[in-house]
């Protein structure tokens, strides 16, 4: 009888918590985006924003400002970030499954260890990005400039690399089980697959 009470204790507390913290959520605004799933913020300037742990999946932020912006941890999956400009952005274990970000602009931006499975990346300019353990897995990367990119330890299995800029980039421990590097550039390249 105890035990039984104890776990339906346990039990309406873990229930509790749940809907407490689901409670919790307020709405933040930066300008006038609204920093939620779901929202329309294309084009919004959003330089320097603090956005760690951001819930933002599905949301629009095409073309957006977010130069030097804190994305760590950030939900961006499904997300538009088509021509936005994330130079110098902070996007350490973002969550970017299946993320739209073509032609965006990542140069010196930090990706170490985030999730970017299934994303689009076709005429993404990365130069001088830091992609240390990443995981790029079935990604697209077709007319990249990964120009002294840092893919340490990345997995770019399956990801396709069309025509793509590897120039003096770096590629130590890369997983690159089936990866597509079809004529991609890749002079001063650090252990780039050469025989692929």
């Amino acid at each position: 009888m105890i035990i039984k009470k104890l776990f339906f204790t346990l039990i309406f507390l873990h229930i509790s918590t749940q809907f407490a913290q689901a409670e919790d959520i307020t709405e933040r605004r930066i300008g006038s985006c609204v920093i939620m799933p779901k929202t329309n913020c294309a084009g919004a300037d959003l330089r320097n924003a603090d956005l760690r742990h951001a819930k933002l999946g599905n949301a629009n932020l095409a073309g957006a400002d977010l130069r030097g912006a804190n994305l760590v941890r950030a939900d961006l999956r499904h997300a538009n970030l088509k021509g936005a400009d994330l130079r110098g952005a902070n996007l350490e274990s973002v969550q970017a499954w299946a993320a739209f970000l073509q032609g965006a602009k990542l140069n010196k931006a930090n990706l170490r260890g985030g999730g970017f499975e299934f994303a689009r990346l076709s005429g993404a300019k990365l130069i001088d990005a830091d992609l240390r353990a990443a995981n790029f897995e079935m990604a697209w990367f077709a007319k990249a400039d990964l120009t002294r990119a840092n893919l340490t330890n990345a997995n770019v299995q399956e990801a396709k690399f069309y025509d793509a800029n590897f120039k003096d980039a770096v590629m130590d421990g890369v997983f690159k089980r089936y990866a597509i590097f079809q004529g991609a550039y890749m002079e001063g390249c650090e252990l780039c697959p050469h025989d692929w």
